[in-house]
């Protein structure tokens, strides 16, 4: 992992952290809206990759609807 992706892990568990802390609902909101985008740094990128590079395909249709 390199150095950028370390920081942006770091700081999505240290707000996950705070999530937990807190007792304030808008604030526990907060720290698991900003985890999701520090992840988003961390694993998004390589994903994103992938798919420009050709290694993966995105699926585009949509699940059969259940009848049921």
């Amino acid at each position: 992992m390199d150095d950028d992706k370390e920081y942006y892990y770091r700081r999505a568990e240290s707000e996950l952290e705070m999530a937990q802390r807190t007792e304030n609902p808008e604030a526990v909101k907060a720290h698991y809206t900003l985890a999701g985008y520090y992840l988003d740094k961390v694993y998004n990128d390589d994903a994103a990759a992938i798919v420009a590079s050709g290694e993966a395909a995105i699926n585009t249709t949509p699940p059969a609807a259940s009848l049921s």
